[in-house]
């Protein structure tokens, strides 16, 4: 599939640029993980990709993702840029998004840029893209017990438990708390520019402009 009109989408908040990385950027992200996420009796995600020293699939995974992009199920891992540097992942995803309206996002930011409030703004523009721009109704996100992070910056922008369950990234199991924001009660902290989505609309399962 032809995911050109993919890297011409561009996501601005006052401080952010949320972009589809190219191959030298993607290099460039995997450097900022490198450089540490979380401390390392932590694990945050429900896959322990960190635990690579070297993040040799780092690359590999994003190709992958384009790779095996559909119409029926997709995932947009934009890169997040602030000031110009490169500072984490932003990830939209959702499967049969024209049936169900429904996304699912997650993300991860290099410790040095953490408590900045990028998170939040980032995942502003990752709700916005997903309520005004793809008509969604509903997103989706979760957060391990202890990313306390990841759980007050879906506090602060509207979500609500709805369930939680278990996962095992270390093979230990840890509570996972789910939780749900609907697009009624959507209300964006800071303003987000949203530049060449029309071209990519058929991607997403949606018509075209």
């Amino acid at each position: 599939m032809d995911l050109a009109p993919l890297f011409g989408l561009r996501l601005r908040t006052p401080r952010l640029e949320l972009r589809l990385p190219r191959s030298e950027e993607l290099d460039a992200l995997r450097e900022v993980a490198l450089g540490g996420i979380h401390p390392p009796e932590f694990m945050p995600f429900t896959i322990a990709w960190t635990d690579d020293p070297e993040l040799a699939e780092f690359r590999a995974y994003h190709e992958m993702r384009r790779r095996d992009w559909r119409v029926e199920e997709w995932h947009l891992e934009l890169g997040v840029f602030l000031e110009g540097e490169p500072v984490g992942i932003q990830a939209v995803e959702s499967r049969d998004f024209p049936a169900t309206l429904t996304v699912g996002t997650g993300s991860w930011l290099g410790r040095r840029f953490q408590r900045r409030g990028v998170g939040t703004e980032m995942r502003t523009a990752a709700l916005e893209l997903a309520f005004r721009g793809l008509g969604a109704e509903l997103a989706r996100s979760g957060a391990v017990d202890g990313n306390v992070a990841s759980l007050r910056v879906s506090e602060k922008l509207g979500y609500r438990e709805i369930g939680g369950g278990t996962v095992a990234p270390r093979g230990v199991e840890l509570h996972h708390t789910d939780v749900a924001l609907r697009r009624e009660d959507w209300r964006p902290p800071v303003a987000v520019v949203i530049e060449g989505l029309g071209a990519c609309l058929p991607l997403f399962g949606l018509p075209s402009e």
